[in-house]
């Protein structure tokens, strides 16, 4: 957990510094229990490395957005954008689900396709209606859900095929079917926004932040006060967070050995790729591997 600016971060789901993305991308977990675990109010606090969808399918909460109390029922749908702060006050029982997606291997999963970006970054909630567009969405995340808690063949690739659908469903979603939609448009997001940009874009962790600051137009420490002041870390881990997912992203799918998947990313020395890596992960590239089957 970080503070920052009497904002509360957190690495994992309220109250946990981490999180067992399963392949770096989706982790998954029942809405409402974190809620009893906390007399049923889970104050406002934010997420810098996930995208969060909390699929509500019956019950009542009161969703804690800007000092404001907002009434969601089920069946309904609550989109949580990267360093967004949220919280909840839970009336009675819940049932739904909690999918969290690692935001940094989904903004590279549909680089190719920049227009849908904004369904990752707009704040909105969903009322599912019968025979609407927004049961399709509803289904296509109860279609997640039960593949996630499968152990059929080839999971992993369904997952990523129903993240992407995911992805596109939100950003197609006609807007009278979208009960409230909240935009962080301020100058340090757009800022923030492009530094991440040039990140996912740039190809090599050796490109400085005084490079990219210079790009921006801006100082490296006003590049630095945006980062902490929107996602409570510094350039540097934000640059790390990409590169590290992409790496994980090339060590599951790509025939290349771990040193050349850490001079491809612009890494020039293995032993310190692989230090970072098990800094940010909790294991090396070859336990990432071995615990895939997949030969170093």
């Amino acid at each position: 957990m970080s503070n920052n600016k009497q904002r509360t971060f957190f690495g994992g789901l309220y109250g946990s510094d981490s999180i067992d993305f399963v392949k770096g991308l989706v982790y998954i977990y029942p809405f409402g229990v974190i809620g009893k675990q906390n007399n049923n109010t889970v104050k406002p606090h934010a997420h810098n490395n996930q995208f969060q969808i909390f699929l509500l399918i019956q019950g009542e909460t009161l969703l804690l957005y800007q000092r404001e109390k907002i009434s969601v029922r089920g069946p309904s749908i609550i989109i949580i954008p990267k360093n967004t702060e949220h919280g909840f006050e839970h009336l009675g029982e819940q049932k739904g689900w909690i999918i969290s997606f690692s935001d940094a291997v989904l903004e590279h999963m549909i680089k190719r396709e920049a227009d849908v970006i904004s369904a990752l970054e707009t704040f909105r909630i969903i009322q599912v209606t019968s025979g609407e567009y927004s049961e399709s969405i509803f289904q296509t995340m109860l279609n997640c859900i039960q593949e996630y808690k499968g152990k059929q063949t080839g999971r992993l690739l369904m997952l990523e095929y129903i993240a992407g659908q995911i992805i596109v469903q939100l950003n197609r979603l006609p807007d009278n079917q979208q009960l409230s939609i909240f935009s962080n448009d301020n100058t340090s997001t757009i800022y923030y926004r492009r530094f991440t940009q040039l990140v996912r874009t740039s190809g090599t962790y050796k490109k400085t932040i005084e490079q990219y600051a210079s790009e921006i137009n801006i100082t490296t420490g006003h590049l630095s006060r945006i980062c902490r002041a929107v996602t409570g870390k510094s350039p540097k881990e934000i640059i790390m967070d990409v590169y590290i997912a992409e790496a994980q992203l090339q060590l599951s799918d790509i025939e290349k050995s771990i040193n050349e998947i850490c001079y491809s990313l612009g890494f020039e020395d293995p032993s310190y790729f692989a230090r970072v890596f098990k800094r940010k992960v909790g294991i090396s590239p070859n336990e990432f591997r071995k615990e895939r089957n997949i030969k170093s």
